[in-house]
């Protein structure tokens, strides 16, 4: 039998999914609504929005309109050729992202991409993790998590190393951790977020200001406004999945071992405003850190107390969402089994195979076009296969977003080990334009 290009690796993503594909589970472990052969060309902005809407229901509306950033930055630090600042900008009238922004020298030179770099759940230093200043607890070592997470190489400081590789980085606090736990209020408890905001969520919240993180990357002479990265571990992994899915302008993202399901045994999603501290994370810290409860998404309650309520929405419409953007998923062997992800990329493998640019959404062609390398290629295959640019972009069109969507699973537990690293780094120096 002769199978095209296009049939035989959507066979091969069949048989990756095997077994996974084959398991059944109850609401919270449910994979939810199954999305077959989704319609792309004409038909998928309309398909798009269905999905949109449907998140947006759950996490509650962005805010109307966007204020002035009125950025206050501070410069802190040079170290290793990054300049370290500390920034402040905002998000709503009455709230500021607080971040770290990382300069290194050869943007002085000429503009680079941008990444945002977004922190995992941490007790208290949120930002500060992220570039490698400190543990999950304030004053602690960076080695702290490698003793929690039992492994030499976890990987944290992803905000410093991409900046000392050559990117600007942005590394944001997210609400109810780091500089952003309002005086009177406890780490990691939204309850007063919830009365403040009773129709948004945590998620939503997040989403935004990671968007705001955009619109202040792009308002920096020295930053790529076309080039936006972004990527995450963990809580951050999660969010840059819902920051791809919303906001267009992020042209590569990467997210990891991020919660892609709603899998979770707990109800954390949409938990009761008195729920505490569990005795499994009291055992696993070996203390307890008096945080507050972390409700996700406060309107999914009805699906916590009713199992058997069919979803509304999974994450393998986020994954659709960011098509045709490049999108790596990264996670530990345990997490894709646990979490689900590859079932969720199987069904989203025929938008990015199968894509046709469509009116209102990013074009493939163009994307390849801006980015760095598309001259190299040109110029290699004229002058030794004689292959005309045009003759080229024929075949790109063929491809489609047939590259732009992988996924890699690495051993060992919750972590970012150097492979992983690599391979982040590798997936932003190619969609990115960056060598």
């Amino acid at each position: 039998m002769n199978l095209t290009r296009r049939e035989l690796l959507s066979a091969g993503a069949t048989v990756l999914a095997g077994t996974t594909l084959g398991l059944t589970r109850t609401h919270a472990q449910t994979s939810g609504p199954t999305v077959v052969a989704p319609p792309v060309g004409q038909n998928w902005p309309a398909q798009r929005d269905k999905f949109k809407r449907a998140w947006l229901d759950l996490l509650g509306e962005f805010p109307a309109e966007k204020l002035p950033l009125d950025p206050v930055i501070r410069k802190v630090a040079v170290e290793n050729g990054v300049t370290r600042y500390h920034v402040t900008f905002r998000a709503e009238t009455d709230d500021r992202v607080v971040a770290w922004l990382l300069v290194p020298e050869r943007a002085r030179r000429k503009p680079v991409p941008g990444i945002v770099c977004l922190h995992s759940t941490t007790f208290g230093t949120g930002k500060d993790s992220t570039i490698g200043l400190a543990g999950m607890r304030p004053g602690t070592p960076p080695e702290q998590w490698q003793e929690f997470y039992r492994n030499p190489e976890v990987g944290q400081a992803y905000g410093r190393d991409l900046a000392e590789h050559g990117y600007v980085t942005l590394s944001p606090d997210f609400a109810t951790d780091g500089e952003r736990i309002r005086p009177g209020e406890r780490l990691m408890d939204t309850r007063p977020f919830y009365r403040r905001h009773p129709g948004w969520s945590m998620i939503g919240k997040n989403t935004w200001d990671i968007m705001r993180c955009v619109d202040f990357l792009q308002s920096l002479d020295y930053v790529d406004g076309k080039r936006i990265g972004c990527t995450g571990w963990s809580l951050g992994g999660h969010c840059t999945l819902f920051a791809a899915a919303f906001d267009e302008r992020i042209t590569a993202a990467v997210p990891n071992g991020g919660v892609l399901d709603w899998h979770l045994p707990s109800n954390a999603w949409a938990r009761p405003d008195d729920m505490q501290n569990s005795p499994a994370l009291i055992r696993r810290l070996g203390y307890n850190p008096k945080s507050g409860p972390y409700i996700y998404i406060k309107k999914f309650r009805p699906w916590v107390a009713d199992p058997s309520r069919p979803l509304p929405v999974d994450f393998d419409s986020l994954l659709m969402m960011v098509a045709p953007r490049p999108l790596l998923i990264l996670s530990s062997e345990w997490e894709f089994y646990s979490h689900k992800i590859l079932p969720k990329i199987r069904r989203a493998l025929p938008v990015y195979f199968d894509w046709r640019d469509s009116p209102g959404l990013p074009k493939v062609i163009a994307g390849r076009q801006q980015r760095r390398g598309y001259a190299r290629t040109v110029d290699y295959y004229a002058h030794h296969n004689l292959i005309p640019e045009e003759r080229l972009l024929r075949h790109l069109e063929a491809l489609g977003a047939g590259d732009c969507l992988q996924w890699i699973s690495f051993a060992g537990g919750h972590s970012l080990p150097a492979t992983a690293r690599l391979h982040m780094l590798g997936w932003f120096d190619r969609w990115l334009g960056f060598a």
